[in-house]
């Protein structure tokens, strides 16, 4: 098993150092952390050990904050910075948390208040921002406390490392002078690097997807690099997977989750022959007996995080059998999951149970995936003409259609399509956005115009930090309907996934 223990963090006179171990390189271009717009955290306090059966992603270093009143400070590196804007706090998370948790920011020495951070069902590497009430001058001198005021168990956050991690974001100096205020540089240099990365499995999935998308249009070299450099961190060499399941714990070289095998769409394409891609091949053939799938109940993820990686799979390491698995995968959710005015994100076959009716980010698994799946499929000489796949784009003709019913003047998308009560939603634009282009460009949608695509992105961008991270999306479905229903939004680096594919339109 390959050292996942890439960084040496010792102490040095000044702070937190950090020597680089491994082999692998960073995107070539990218920023490193710290660069004059982001600032390294130290931290001054001890370190609670990772709980039992739980491992931080990349063996990378973490601080914790502890519950009780004292908290935890952080001393802001880099005494001759200053800054142009409001200082942004950003804390990358380490291990997931199921719950809501508030933390109180204030100044160490004075107890001013100044920020708190609502950390929601949040997954590993999320990261969560908040602008700090004082000046960078007063953060140096006195630093930072935090104070964990809701929630019973310490949080786990990564340390700052040369790419990624926690930071103080105070958005001047190189970053301002290279981007030139524009919100699409802005957001391909944050992406088309180490700071995009999510965890394997459908996060992670879509940020590698997005990087492919911009990878293959052949406009955007740093995507290639960003693309091998994440990558790497989870298939380190020719026989193994390394990651963490959605609970943090650790997965190698193991596969059973239903939502996420979309990774494999990359492995696929960069390492057909990698021993993981079988592993992810038995957990589908194992799902489908008699000619369908396994199972009382299904929903709209598998259309993209199991049969589009199958059909990329297939296409790769030429077994067209596995066309049939994403067919019948794609088959029953379309007949389980929709009636006449919506796509469910989930529904038992026996019909007694629907739920998230027209969900945002669940109709874009549905659409996205079956666009994509199909695209793959008709390659094949031997499926071209299969009615199944007419089938299918007639599903996504008609629910596209729906979908575009329900946009918003401003090109945008609400957390459930349908209910005006819920909010503009990132996640939702971004995911549609995507499915439109790629149903566009399989002939699918010949009236839709391009530039709406492009009206899409630039409502996209309204919604990025100076610095290019995507805000606005809604947090991952750890707290149920009540929770995407709600007006709570957050950074999640898999929706700037979604949202890259709209770079590579041509409008």
């Amino acid at each position: 098993m390959p050292n996942r223990r890439h960084f040496l963090f010792q102490m040095a006179g000044s702070g937190l150092t950090l020597s680089l171990l491994s082999s692998w390189h960073f995107p070539e271009g990218d920023r490193p952390i710290t660069s004059p717009d982001y600032l390294p955290l130290r931290i001054s306090g001890d370190t609670l050990p990772v709980p039992t059966g739980r491992r931080v992603p990349f063996g990378w270093g973490y601080f914790t904050l502890p519950t009780g009143e004292e908290g935890l400070v952080l001393k802001v590196g880099k005494e001759g910075a200053t800054v142009a804007g409001t200082p942004r706090l950003r804390l990358m998370v380490a291990l997931d948390t199921r719950d809501e948790r508030e933390v109180e920011v204030t100044l160490a020495t004075s107890g001013k208040k100044i920020g708190v951070l609502s950390i929601w069902y949040a997954s590993a590497l999320q990261v969560f921002e908040c602008a700090l009430k004082t000046s960078l001058a007063e953060l140096q001198k006195q630093g930072v406390r935090l104070r964990l005021v809701q929630g019973q168990e310490p949080i786990y956050f990564i340390e700052s490392t040369p790419q990624t991690g926690s930071h103080l974001w105070v958005g001047q100096g190189t970053l301002g002078a290279s981007v030139k205020g524009s919100p699409s540089e802005a957001f391909q240099s944050t992406f088309c690097s180490l700071r995009s990365l999510h965890p394997f499995g459908w996060m992670g999935g879509c940020t590698l997807d997005g990087l492919l998308a911009l990878s293959r249009s052949g406009r955007f070299p740093a995507a290639t690099a960003a693309l091998d450099a994440q990558l790497k961190l989870f298939v380190p060499d020719g026989e193994n997977l390394i990651y963490e399941n959605p609970n943090t714990q650790p997965s190698d070289n193991q596969f059973n989750n239903v939502e996420a095998g979309l990774p494999f769409v990359v492995i696929a394409e960069k390492y057909p022959q990698h021993p993981s891609i079988r592993l992810f091949t038995d957990f589908c053939k194992n799902r489908i007996e008699n000619g369908k799938v396994k199972g009382e109940s299904l929903t709209t993820e598998g259309c993209y995080t199991l049969a589009y990686p199958l059909a990329v799979v297939a296409r790769a390491t030429g077994q067209p059998t596995l066309y049939e698995y994403a067919l019948i995968e794609l088959q029953e959710r379309i007949k389980y999951l929709t009636d006449a005015e919506a796509v469910y994100q989930r529904a038992s076959k026996d019909g007694s149970t629907r739920g998230f009716r027209n969900w945002g980010r669940g109709y874009v698994w549905f659409l996205l995936g079956l666009v994509r799946t199909a695209t793959v499929i008709r390659e094949d000489k031997a499926f071209a003409q299969d009615a199944r796949l007419k089938k299918i784009q007639e599903a996504y003709v008609y629910y596209a259609q729906l979908a575009l019913r329900h946009q918003q003047p401003d090109h945008s998308w609400r957390g459930y399509l349908d209910r005006p009560e819920t909010p503009y939603d990132a996640s939702a634009t971004a995911g549609l956005g995507a499915a439109l282009l790629y149903g566009k460009r399989a002939g699918w949608l010949p009236d839709f115009p391009e530039k709406r695509l492009t009206d899409i992105r630039s409502r996209l961008e309204k919604s990025l930090t100076p610095d290019g991270f995507l805000t606005g999306s809604c947090q991952i479905n750890r707290g149920g309907e009540a929770l995407q229903q709600s007006h709570y939004r957050v950074i999640s680096q898999y929706v700037m996934g979604l949202m890259a594919h709209l770079y590579t339109a041509t409008a």
